[in-house]
């Protein structure tokens, strides 16, 4: 017997506990949201892949988790903090994080404060699906994360 999702499946990769919450908040009804920006949630291997995944590109050494216990957040050696969520990207177009849970086609929205042109479009060249400029209203990212989902 084939086990099958209810809900669709979204990754948030963000350090920022404040702009998790609030987006969390007006998503956990609609969908099941896993979040974090540090390895031990990242790496656990999954039954089923993610459908959506958005990446925040700007990714500090440490943050604050939601019980208010600072956490070490993913780093990849040689790579800026303030490129992390474009290498993590690249890693999973390359499929090295399938077991986890990230196909190298799932849809990806860029939520960022980069406003770099070159940032920007590298991440446009990873196949990204939309970027979301911060600061965004709710309904933003509401909308946009509806729209790719429906294809």
């Amino acid at each position: 017997m084939t086990v099958q999702r209810k809900r669709r499946t979204i990754f948030y990769f963000e350090d920022d506990v404040d702009c998790i919450n609030e987006v969390v908040n007006i998503l956990k009804e609609q969908y099941d949201i896993i979040l974090a920006a540090h390895w031990p949630v990242i790496k656990i291997k999954r039954e089923f892949p993610f459908d959506l995944v958005i990446i925040d590109l700007m990714i500090h050494r440490f943050s604050i988790d939601e019980s208010g216990q600072e956490v070490e957040n993913i780093s990849f050696e040689g790579i800026s903090w303030k490129r992390t969520g474009v290498d993590f990207l690249k890693r999973i177009r390359i499929e090295e994080y399938v077991e986890f849970g990230f196909s190298k086609d799932v849809p990806v929205i860029i939520a960022s404060a980069v406003v770099d042109y070159n940032v920007k479009q590298e991440a446009h060249n990873l196949k990204i699906s939309h970027y979301i400029e911060k600061p965004f209203t709710l309904g933003e990212i509401q909308e946009v994360i509806r729209k790719i989902l429906a294809k």
